[in-house]
């Protein structure tokens, strides 16, 4: 049980940590959100729970599946916003449309290149 609340304390930390830091500088916040920091606590996390090496490297493999369709996520909020659209609402559709991509996305990858996730 300290180890779920460990984790949990470490992430809101990180969280609003970046969160406090965007509203000084978005682009050092994004930098340091943007580098693997997150995959690479959940990889450190799942490796020490349960010492096993081949599902820390499938879950890293699994994230670098997955970016591709995340970009779309990223790329719909400023979208939206320019074309003058409500943040909340923007960021409604944006996840909306990023599920449909991912959901998609894993199809593709399971029909055409016989990878399952």
């Amino acid at each position: 049980m300290f180890s779920i609340l460990a984790k949990a304390a470490l992430t809101a930390i990180f969280i609003v940590a970046m969160s406090e830091l965007a509203k000084r500088s978005t682009y050092l916040a994004a930098l340091l959100v943007a580098l693997p920091l997150a995959t690479a606590m959940t990889a450190a996390w799942l490796y020490i729970d349960t010492s096993n090496t081949a599902l820390a490297t499938r879950y890293a493999w699994s994230v670098l599946l997955l970016t591709p369709p995340g970009m779309v996520f990223l790329a719909l909020i400023p979208l939206g916003t320019r074309m003058g659209l409500n943040f909340w609402l923007t960021l409604l559709l944006s996840a909306l449309i990023t599920g449909l991509v991912y959901y998609g996305y894993t199809i593709i990858l399971q029909r055409v290149f016989n990878v399952t996730l």
